[in-house]
Order: structure tokens, then C-alpha cells, then sequence
């Protein structure tokens, strides 16, 4: 390939990297509908399961509540109209969700309850409040092992003494069996989700959670099964006093 010819294609690229970024800024930003497809459908139904599951946990109204992976309020409306003004805190990497999740709760009367929202693709969640809960529903199954180490590692430095962090994931064995994708279990008439070792969505053993908390001021505790229609399971992340 000639010089000429070389630079013209770095050109190109070029061009073409701008255009799409200007298309991509002249994009309409989702409606409110998208938005809850984009999260997985089942939105009254998850956002219950959500909330019915923390409260049976111990779940107070004083209690300050952390919600990882957040997205447009499918669970934290439920949540901010149960929690005390200014005890709800939710954050996601995707602005747009939390965009609709304000107009959601603006939508249900509830902005003068103060919620809290964040975007953050490096898990900043200190809002200057240790939280006595937390919980990150289909975040895990989304995320390679490092990310969520960083996940456990910040929310962990964010929860206070003896509070609990929920996470759902995908559950596969430990060992080399790993590397085989799996059929998640599901509700009947519902489309079953493949799961994989390596990418996107992931499955994990309970004692990969085990392994990441080595290090870390949390005691894992393996939930299991708590009603979620697509096979979800839940780990609860104790803070110890470490």
C-alpha cells in the first residue's frame, strides 16, 4: 500500500468515526417505554419482587438504601415511596436511565422525596452516608469478575457495620465445568437465558464470591432461589467489622 493510499483510508476512518459520533448525538433520546424494555420488561412484576424481598429482609423507612444498577426506577420507585425523605440513593452508567428515572419519580409525585441519583461507570457510590442496605438486581450478570470486585470492593467502603449488600447472578459450577455454556432455569413459558464463563451473560459459583471477599470487610452468604422468573439467584454481602 502506497503512503497516499494509506493516509487516504486514515482519512476515512477518521470521517467516519466523526460522522457516527454526530449521528449519534442527533439521536432522539429514548422514551420512558424504551427504557423500561431496555431493562428487561417485567416492570411491575420486578420492581415488586424488588422491593417485597428487601422489606422481608428487615428493610426499615429510616433505613438508607443503595441501588446499583438502578436504571429508570423499575425498583427504586417502589423504594423512595417507602424510605424517609433523602434515604434513597441509586446510581447508573447509563445517563439516560437516570434521566428517565427522574422523570419517573416526577411522574409519581415523589420528587420531593429527595432521592439521590448518579451516573458512574467506575461505581462511585459514596454520597456521604453509610448505607444499612444495598442491592444490585441483574447488574452481576452483566459484569466480568474484576468489575465486580471493584463493585464489592466500593460498596462495601460505603455500607455501614452489619449491613447487607444483595446481589442476583446466574448460577454455574466452580472448575473447568465453567466453560460450558448453560441453560438457565426459568419460569415455564418464559425464553430459558444462555449463560457463559467468559462473556455477557455471565454465570458465577458462589464460591467465585467467596474467593472475591477474601479481602475484603464482607461475609458472603448464598441466598439462593428467591422467586426471580428468569433463574436470577441472590448473594447477600455482609459488612464485618474488618
Amino acid at each position: 500500500m502506497s503512503r497516499i493510499q494509506s493516509r487516504l483510508r486514515g482519512v476515512r476512518r477518521r470521517t467516519a468515526t466523526v460522522l457516527q459520533s454526530l449521528a449519534d448525538a442527533a439521536a432522539p433520546p429514548r422514551s420512558q417505554h424504551e427504557l423500561r424494555s431496555s431493562v428487561g420488561g417485567l416492570w411491575d412484576r420486578m420492581g415488586s419482587l424488588q422491593f417485597d424481598f428487601l422489606v422481608a429482609q428487615g428493610l426499615g423507612t429510616d433505613d438508607y438504601l443503595l441501588d446499583l444498577g438502578c436504571g429508570v426506577m423499575r425498583g427504586g420507585r417502589h423504594f423512595v415511596r417507602y424510605l424517609d425523605a433523602g434515604h434513597y440513593c441509586g446510581v447508573d452508567i447509563d445517563a439516560e436511565m437516570i434521566e428517565g428515572g427522574e422523570r419517573q419519580l416526577a411522574a409519581d409525585g415523589l420528587a420531593a422525596k429527595g432521592a439521590r441519583l448518579r451516573v458512574t461507570d467506575t461505581f462511585d457510590v459514596d454520597f456521604g452516608q453509610p448505607f444499612d442496605a444495598a442491592i444490585a438486581q441483574s447488574v452481576f450478570t452483566h459484569l466480568p469478575l474484576n468489575s465486580i470486585w471493584a463493585a464489592l470492593a466500593n460498596v462495601s467502603a460505603n455500607l455501614r457495620e452489619g449491613g447487607v449488600f444483595y446481589a442476583t447472578f446466574f448460577r454455574g459450577p466452580d472448575g473447568p465445568e465453567r466453560l460450558v455454556p448453560i441453560q438457565q432455569p426459568c419460569e415455564e413459558g418464559r425464553q430459558p437465558v444462555r449463560t457463559f464463563a467468559e462473556r455477557n451473560h455471565y454465570h458465577y459459583s458462589p464460591d467465585d464470591f467467596r474467593r472475591l471477599c477474601e479481602n475484603l470487610p464482607l461475609e458472603p452468604r448464598d441466598i439462593g432461589d428467591w422467586g426471580h422468573p428468569r433463574g436470577q439467584q441472590m448473594m447477600a454481602f455482609t459488612r464485618t467489622g474488618a
